[in-house]
């Protein structure tokens, strides 16, 4: 059987693992969240250049007739 101050190190180290883990998930959460943005951005410029251009295209068939 395991002494005390044994049972007291495997628990450090098992704690000192636990918070490398949660550590090591916030930063691949933030990495995810960073890249959601990016496409978020990236869409809505393409939504936004299409409207543009289906406007332009309205105007210009309007003039041309």
């Amino acid at each position: 059987m395991a002494t005390e101050s044994e049972l007291r190190q495997e628990l450090a180290d098992q704690r000192r693992e636990l918070t490398n883990a949660v550590e090591t998930l916030r930063e691949e959460l933030d990495r995810t969240a960073e890249r959601g943005k990016r496409v978020g951005a990236v869409v809505g410029a393409v939504a936004g250049t299409l409207l543009a251009v289906r406007t332009a295209l309205r105007i210009r068939r309007r003039f041309s007739d």
